[in-house]
């Protein structure tokens, strides 16, 4: 090793580029590693995250009522306001088959809850159809209405299939 030729400095560089390298590999690896743990350590806790489909389907239905809400009252508001009420309309439908886990026992009582909840979705999506052709109509006291029917039904539905939501 020469030190005037730079041989020395240049396996230093080399070393210190390879150890920065698995330096990085390991932190990367330890960050998969106590992801994994603790999305174990969630799942056995019984905590479920967040992201199943009927959460994301209900989140996106929240910020679709608050859109509504605000437009109803403003006639020049309708048309975006009727975009909003189509898309609750396809989210409804939408979320018929992610009904949440019975409870009990499978049987009779399961069927019932799971008909129930696919029945609620389609007044849901009814009411939505009729709060749509008020504002069609021009009729902000029938779409008031229909608005305040939604609400009711979405508090009514989530004391049985959602009863720790404080929403």
């Amino acid at each position: 090793m020469n030190l005037i030729s730079g041989e020395p400095l240049a396996a230093f560089f080399s070393m210190t580029k390879l150890f920065s390298t698995l330096f990085i590999a390991g932190l990367i690896a330890a960050g998969f590693t106590v992801m994994t743990f603790s999305q174990d350590l969630a799942r056995d806790s019984g905590y479920e995250h967040s992201d199943s489909p009927l959460e994301e389907i209900m989140e996106q239905m929240k910020d679709h009522m608050r859109a509504v809400r605000k437009s109803i009252p403003e006639v020049e508001q309708h048309a975006k306001c009727i975009k909003d009420i189509q898309a609750m309309q396809q989210l409804a439908i939408d979320a018929l088959p992610y009904c949440p886990d019975y409870p009990g026992e499978a049987g009779v009582e399961k069927a019932k809850y799971e008909i129930n909840f696919k029945r609620q979705l389609l007044t849901v999506a009814d009411t939505l159809l009729e709060l749509e052709l008020a504002l069609h109509k021009g009729d902000i006291e029938a779409a008031n209405a229909h608005y305040k029917s939604l609400r009711n039904a979405k508090e009514s539905s989530h004391e049985i299939y959602d009863p720790e939501d404080d929403d």
